[in-house]
């Protein structure tokens, strides 16, 4: 058994899949990142981290009380994985299907299929697919608070991967505050200042894996906590731009070999995990982001 010292982690690609919890459902969303140059361990060699995150949501309603959720999420990232190697590209395309559920005025219930294929791409085979699933139960106390209960499951490439999660949302009867936590996933505080400009923090964390072609049989599992400080600014009602600025925490981009697994992860640990890194980490750095959101509002079909 051992430790895992990621506490804060996140899967930022699944951010919309909580969209339900509050008045709102962010349609599209587009994030791009960049950082400075980050130094290998014990080299002077140095790489940059330019990621690219597409994530489209279709909710198509049914009935008053039952929706379904369609969609997809892309993502590339751009990065070195070894000193004596070129720029990498790697990332994952997924599908989300599933089902938004309103049992009665105080409870409801999502549960989202996640199937992917999380790779460099060089070619597709049956080691590039994952599956997983999210489910999660909203408690709703009044319109402008409620809790949220959960499960997420991923079948990574190091393991399968479980991740009970609770959290709430809350937006202040002014409508300047609000808060959309939702642990040991996500958090996001922001506070409106002026009709159309906002200031906020969140906090992502991340654990992801992708199959590596051009490394003999390998994958790369990546580890990030990344807090970031924000403007927001409402363009439209619909319309909105973030502007980021952040800082990685414990950043690594892990190489091991596809035969190297753990026998299950859990959000504060590992059981059975006695992988040998391939590769060496770089240090960690700034992360600049600039976000696109295109946001449905729900407040006309509150539950």
């Amino acid at each position: 058994m051992k430790v895992n010292r990621y506490i804060l982690i996140v899967l930022f690609c699944l951010s919309t899949m909580f969209g339900f919890s509050q008045n709102y459902v962010d349609l599209l969303k587009v994030n791009l990142n960049t950082t400075q140059n980050n130094t290998f361990d014990s080299s002077s060699v140095k790489t940059k981290v330019n990621e690219v995150m597409v994530d489209f949501t279709i909710p198509i309603k049914l009935n008053e009380k039952t929706s379904l959720i369609t969609g997809l999420i892309y993502e590339n990232i751009e990065t070195k994985l070894f000193t004596n190697d070129n720029t990498k590209s790697f990332g994952s395309s997924t599908l989300k299907l599933g089902i938004n559920k309103v049992f009665n005025e105080k409870l409801s219930g999502t549960l989202v299929l996640l199937p992917k294929i999380a790779s460099d791409f060089k070619s597709i085979g049956n080691k590039d697919f994952q599956l997983g699933a999210i489910g999660i139960l909203k408690i709703r106390k009044h319109d402008n608070l409620n809790y949220k209960i959960g499960l997420y499951y991923n079948s990574e490439l190091f393991g399968p991967f479980f991740v009970p999660m609770f959290g709430f949302y809350y937006l202040s009867p002014n409508k300047k505050f609000e808060a959309n936590v939702m642990l040991p996933l996500q958090g996001d505080v922001n506070y409106k200042v002026i009709s159309f400009v906002s200031v906020g923090c969140n906090y992502n964390g991340l654990i992801r894996s992708y199959h590596l072609n051009d490394y003999n049989g390998s994958y790369v599992s990546k580890f990030s906590n990344e807090l970031y400080a924000y403007f927001k600014f409402d363009v439209t009602k619909k319309i909105i731009f973030q502007t980021k600025v952040g800082q990685s925490l414990s950043r690594k981009y892990k190489v091991y070999d596809e035969n190297d697994k753990v026998d299950f992860g859990l959000p504060l640990l590992f059981i059975g995990d006695h992988r040998k890194q391939l590769n060496t980490n770089f240090s960690n750095g700034l992360i600049f982001q600039f976000s696109f959101l295109y946001r449905l509002s729900l407040e006309k079909n509150k539950q």
